[in-house]
């Protein structure tokens, strides 16, 4: 009985695992749209959900990390910069805020389709327990403040 019992179980696993991939894996039409949209990109590593699939990859020297509608429609890449290469109106708007005298930990530049829609993602550091993420626009408003971990 035991052994009925474990090989049921086993099934019902593997079964549910194969079920899982199915649901959760990248539809063809978000594979096509990527690679027509980053045909040298290399070290892919798909990432997947419900709403949405995220593949990290590099391009050249660079890291980036693209995302995608289930239906292939590119939503935004992502890209970790240096302060200095943001436009001067966000490193200005960044100056101008309260955490300017934050540590700077992390700068992350967002490219989605609209050029007006782009955003700057800025990880600043205060304490060990606090942390932000701030997000500017393309005007150099800071206009989201998020706790970070």
């Amino acid at each position: 009985m035991k052994y009925v019992f474990s090989f049921v179980l086993s099934f019902i696993v593997v079964s549910f695992s194969a079920k899982a991939q199915q649901l959760f894996s990248v539809p063809d039409i978000v594979k096509q749209t990527f690679d027509k949209q980053y045909p040298d990109a290399q070290d892919l590593k798909w990432t997947n959900g419900l709403d949405n699939h995220a593949v990290r990859f590099t391009l050249g020297e660079r890291k980036l990390k693209a995302n995608y509608a289930p239906k292939g429609d590119w939503i935004s890449t992502e890209e970790q910069v240096k302060m200095e290469t943001l436009p001067e109106v966000v490193q200005e708007g960044f100056k101008n805020s309260k955490y300017k005298d934050w540590a700077v930990k992390d700068v992350v530049a967002v490219t989605k389709p609209r050029e007006n829609a782009n955003e700057y993602f800025i990880i600043v550091q205060k304490s060990a327990i606090n942390k932000k993420k701030l997000v500017f626009d393309v005007k150099g408003r800071l206009y989201e403040e998020l706790i970070s971990l």
